[in-house]
């Protein structure tokens, strides 16, 4: 469901900064917010203007209710996977948020769930999976793949014909050439080039990017 596109009672679930930019891109689109989720108990009052109406219950008992449309206002990838389980679980709905300084291209696929953030640039037949963030300023060139609930920090750029596995993080101002892979649940640190295929379950660092450890694979 695109932010333009919603029906129903839209909330945010997360109330951190990542939350709070997902706030601003649903106002840009004109969408009104009902309030935030959280599953901290010690969060009952107020944030960014908004309401924290509760968490996992609140939503049990308002999704048998209504439709509920909820926005992953969560920056972790492996966090924001479960509470987007959750949310699907209890027949909410995810939104998908685009800010309206985007640039998508007609031909590119966008699942439920995603954020897309200002300035960023998806081009031609490019595919963003669900749950996934493509950050401010990010660029997704043509026929590339970011997995589901991946994240392409702020100026990460990924060149034609990339493939971004699940759960993949790449650092702010990370580069990966044409032609080249990501593993699932990777790491590529800040600035890093990516010149070469990068395994699932590994960190990468540095220009041109090498293996600095290999991570526990998380299910």
């Amino acid at each position: 469901m695109r932010a333009r596109e919603n029906e129903g009672l839209v909330v945010v679930y997360g109330t951190g900064g990542h939350g709070k930019v997902i706030v601003d891109i649903l106002r840009a689109n004109g969408i009104r917010i009902a309030g935030f989720l959280d599953d901290n108990p010690q969060k009952r009052c107020d944030e960014y203007g908004l309401k924290i109406l509760g968490g996992a219950k609140w939503l049990k008992e308002e999704a048998a209710r209504q439709t509920i449309v909820v926005a992953l206002g969560i920056g972790d990838n492996f966090a924001r996977r479960a509470v987007a389980g959750r949310c699907i679980a209890e027949g909410a709905c995810l939104l998908t948020a685009v800010h309206p300084s985007a640039t998508i291209a007609a031909s590119a696929i966008l699942s439920p769930g995603i954020v897309i953030m200002p300035h960023a640039v998806i081009n031609a037949d490019a595919v963003i999976r669900q749950g996934a963030i493509i950050n401010t300023g990010a660029i997704v060139e043509h026929d590339c793949t970011v997995g589901d609930f991946a994240h392409l920090s702020p100026r990460a750029a990924i060149g034609g014909n990339v493939q971004v596995g699940d759960l993949s993080w790449l650092g702010m101002g990370s580069i990966v050439i044409p032609n080249r892979k990501v593993g699932t649940g990777s790491i590529i640190g800040a600035g890093a080039t990516v010149i070469h295929d990068i395994g699932d379950w590994t960190v990468a660092v540095g220009t041109p990017a090498r293996v600095l450890k290999e991570l526990e694979p998380r299910s």
